[in-house]
């Protein structure tokens, strides 16, 4: 395995680039803090034998071992960022796993729950218009998920608002950021170097995935713009994302992305005006909107996935916010949800993000 040594950002804070078996990441970032006998770890990397040896010799190459970590955040439920927790949690028994209420509510801790989550989102993709054989290569694509199942069992459950004290240099702040996931947590660290842990909340480039889901069905877009602008008033230095590169200037980025939602969600309203049809599914819109992966065609089963349920997030906030109505036909198996725009609607553009 290629060795790769952690960047020190700061003194007594470091990077650490994990591989993920995801061809368009690669990597994920996990981020240690460091004084003294003190540490603590955010986000653990990918649940495989190549993600531990790259922590462990990362950790080597400081001082340290599993063993000897103290605290560990998980900063949401996404593989990439949890999959190691347990084995941490086997070598430093001692050792706090903090992680958001609302995501630790959805931990899934055994295989029987994973496989019942599956069904329940294959059906609600097959209910908003994904056709049967492209919900087959879905749900195969997410199977092979299970060789990397590992579930955190988080010992400390935050709420958002606490401080997390790291020896006498760094007093990070947990910040409950719903949207990427509804139980998301970034960092501030208040000491004074005004770092800000931004994980997948804002990438320097791209944008996370907001996804409508079964378990995640109330205004997952509505929330995740909320929680950027309730991060854009703080005083923030270097911005440590999960992927890609540290980057400055925050508010900036968060201008950058609400005005890309904007704009989603007036592509959106496009389609159905240019549409004949007096509704459409999701899977519909899904396909003419302009996706940064490339065309409809070109995607994998993992990316229609997410680039459907992502439409969806786009399609509930006009929903509640009297651009859209939904319309639901059928019963059970057979039920089928489409949307049709209500004429007397406002479509002044520059309501679409407020």
């Amino acid at each position: 395995m290629k060795t790769t040594e952690p960047v020190e950002i700061l003194p007594g804070l470091y990077q650490i680039p994990i591989p993920i078996p995801l061809e368009s990441l690669r990597s994920v970032f996990v981020y240690l803090a460091v004084d003294g006998k003190h540490n603590l770890l955010i986000d653990t990397g990918w649940s495989s034998k190549e993600a531990r040896e790259a922590l462990e010799q990362a950790l080597s190459s400081v001082g340290l071992s599993l063993s000897k970590l103290e605290n560990v955040v998980v900063s949401h439920l996404h593989p990439d960022h949890f999959g190691l927790a347990e084995e941490i949690r086997h070598e430093a028994p001692n050792s706090r796993l903090i992680m958001h209420e609302a995501d630790a509510a959805w931990i899934l801790n055994t295989r029987n729950e994973f496989e019942q989550f599956m069904r329940e989102l294959h059906n609600f993709l097959g209910v908003h218009g994904m056709p049967s054989s492209e919900l087959v290569a879905v749900k195969d694509a997410s199977l092979k998920m299970l060789s990397f199942f590992r579930p955190p069992k988080p010992n400390f459950i935050a709420k958002g608002g606490e401080i997390l004290q790291v020896g006498k240099k760094w007093r990070f702040q947990l910040i409950h950021t719903p949207g990427h996931t509804i139980g998301n947590l970034c960092l501030y660290d208040l000491s004074g170097s005004k770092v800000f842990f931004s994980g997948d909340h804002v990438l320097p480039t791209i944008t996370p995935n907001i996804s409508l889901s079964p378990r995640y069905n109330g205004d997952p877009l509505g929330d995740y713009m909320d929680s950027l602008k309730s991060i854009e008033k703080l005083d923030v230095g270097p911005v440590l994302p999960s992927h890609e590169y540290v980057f400055s200037n925050l508010k900036n980025r968060i201008v950058e992305i609400l005005a890309h939602h904007r704009e989603r969600l007036e592509e959106a309203v496009s389609i159905f005006d240019k549409s004949s049809e007096d509704s459409l599914s999701a899977y519909q819109v899904a396909i003419g909107l302009h996706w940064m992966s490339g065309s409809w065609d070109s995607m994998s089963a993992w990316e229609r996935r997410a680039a459907l349920m992502e439409t969806l997030a786009h399609l509930q906030y006009l929903k509640n916010r009297g651009k859209l109505i939904e319309v639901q036909e059928g019963q059970k198996d057979k039920q089928r949800i489409s949307y049709s725009i209500i004429k007397n609607g406002s479509k002044e553009k520059s309501s679409l993000a407020k």
